[in-house]
């Protein structure tokens, strides 16, 4: 099979491209081309975080890889037979998010042979710029990954912050058979939002305490002032324990839960966040409103990583984005990367008007899947 040829500036112009190009790669044995790698970025190529995510879908495919080195912005990647091996391990060594790594490798050990569970030790960032925290991985996105019938769980040795890095994670993933498409059209009604503000290390914990005092008053002022019934907000305020963190931070994470199913999630980072100058607490409650007060079903940082689940699934799914009609850049990304290597397997995705409830002003994203097929 000829490789696809893929423009790594392409869309938001980051690791966005890579990540989609390389998980499709693995699972439908495509060759790929990627040229101009994180080209929109200040500092181009490949850094440490991708590098590692190269190279470990490249050790669950078996792949042979050229160009994969820090600073590369031209990678070429030939995917080869799936592999035997059990536990795979990716050390990033810097603050890289582990969370993206994630993104990569779980979709993959999904689709590897059947039996024991796949152990993913992903060692980095757990909680830094840039990319989701492990709460929203935890907490948001494997609620949503059941919804398509798959599922993992996790350890959390230590958490590791910016600039240090050294956080280790472990994820055990079952291979399934097939993905679920899945519908989720209406948003219900607000069940439960909960959350953690954290301090580490010498960042005192009165830091923590202001979060969730904040975000706790944002949400409750906001939801009031649309009448949306308001359910107990629990956000529990801690310092880590000096054994399960590695370095300074602080940080807060929200779930929101709906009794139609929806989770949404917000977080915000703290004291020596590095690129973030935003108030953290009022962060992290913006993530939850926006979609809320729009009537969405999903939150921004769920929509692309959804997409690639839809697209794998047998059959169509349908999830309500809200009144706004916004896809996010990420999102358009990986619609366009997806549609470049599976356009002609099927793929199809649109957003349309949203006829459901008898409301015309809102609207939904809709994907027809590859039915992706695990035959190991």
């Amino acid at each position: 099979m000829p490789a696809i040829r893929i423009d790594g500036s392409f869309g938001e112009g980051g690791g966005q491209v890579l990540r989609i190009a390389l998980t499709l790669s693995a699972l439908y044995k495509i060759p790929i081309e990627i040229d101009k790698i994180r080209a929109g970025r200040p500092k181009p190529g490949l850094a440490a975080q991708h590098l590692k995510g190269v190279e470990i879908a490249r050790d669950m495919c078996n792949a042979k890889v050229h160009g994969a080195y820090i600073g590369s912005t031209r990678l070429e990647f030939y995917p080869g037979a799936a592999v035997a091996k059990r536990t795979f391990v990716a050390d990033i060594k810097t603050a890289g998010s582990i969370c993206l790594l994630a993104q990569i490798a779980i979709p993959i050990a999904l689709f590897l042979p059947q039996g024991d569970p796949i152990t993913l030790i992903l060692k980095g960032g757990t909680n830094v710029p840039m990319g989701p925290h492990i709460e929203y991985l935890t907490e948001v996105f494997r609620p949503w990954l059941n919804k398509f019938g798959a599922d993992f769980d996790f350890t959390v040795l230590r958490r590791g912050y910016y600039p240090k890095g050294g956080g280790e994670v472990h994820l055990r993933v079952p291979p399934i058979k097939s993905l679920n498409p899945i519908e989720v059209l209406n948003q219900g009604d607000v069940t439960s939002i909960s959350g953690w503000a954290y301090v580490a290390g010498s960042i005192h914990l009165n830091e923590a305490y202001q979060m969730a005092d904040v975000t706790k008053n944002e949400l409750t002022k906001k939801l009031a002032a649309q009448n949306i019934s308001i359910p107990p907000i629990n956000i529990e305020a801690y310092r880590e324990d000096r054994g399960m963190a590695v370095g300074n931070g602080s940080g807060i994470n929200v779930v929101c839960q709906t009794n139609t199913g929806c989770v949404l999630g917000g977080s915000g980072l703290g004291s020596n966040r590095g690129e973030s100058k935003a108030d953290p607490a009022i962060e992290a409650a913006n993530q939850i409103l926006n979609p809320l007060l729009d009537g969405a079903c999903v939150d921004e940082h769920m929509q692309d990583q959804l997409i690639l689940l839809m697209a794998l699934a047998t059959g169509q799914s349908k999830v309500l984005l809200g009144k706004q009609q916004q896809l996010t850049q990420h999102t358009e990304t990986a619609i366009e990367v997806i549609k470049m290597m599976l356009g002609n397997r099927g793929f199809l995705c649109q957003v349309i008007s949203n006829d459901y409830a008898g409301d015309p002003r809102s609207f939904i994203l809709e994907c027809k899947g590859c039915s992706l097929i695990n035959t190991g």
